[in-house]
């Protein structure tokens, strides 16, 4: 196995779909141990068995990557190798990374907002005064300090 491969592969039998903001690698196929070894080889996503539409259709399986940081990292590395699929994968790699980088922002956001509402809490604020603090509601402050 090898990345010329599967960029081979998926450039045949892939599919690259967006959902939203989100993208969606998959390639289905009927022979599952091809897959495996697909998966095996890159170390993300998974293989699942697809459900017949018709009972004299053949068993079927897709190799999916929906974890937007793991379809980035699969994309890179087969795009210089694409030829049917090359320019979507690249709109794919801009949107994805700015995406990612938009998801980093708001963690951070996140991260410092829990911080300083723990930091009220052990003050011995009530969660109503920390929403009011922190301009959220008093529920989501009480559940960022619960469960973070």
């Amino acid at each position: 196995m090898n990345w010329d491969y599967i960029a081979g592969f998926f450039d045949g039998e892939g599919a690259l779909c967006k959902y939203g903001r989100r993208f969606r690698v998959s390639i289905s196929q009927t022979n599952k141990e091809v897959l495996e070894e697909i998966r095996d080889f890159v170390s993300i996503g998974y293989v699942c068995e697809i459900t017949k539409r018709k009972p004299h259709w053949k068993d079927a399986w897709v190799y999916f990557i929906a974890k937007q940081s793991d379809v980035y990292r699969f994309l890179i590395k087969i795009r210089p190798k694409l030829i049917l699929k090359k320019k979507l994968a690249g709109e794919a790699i801009i949107i994805i990374n700015t995406n990612l980088k938009e998801i980093k922002k708001e963690v951070a956001r996140l991260e410092k907002r829990v911080v300083k509402a723990k930091q009220l809490r052990q003050k011995g604020l009530p969660y109503r005064a920390i929403g009011k603090e922190l301009k959220i509601d008093f529920g989501y402050a009480r559940r960022l300090i619960k469960f973070h």
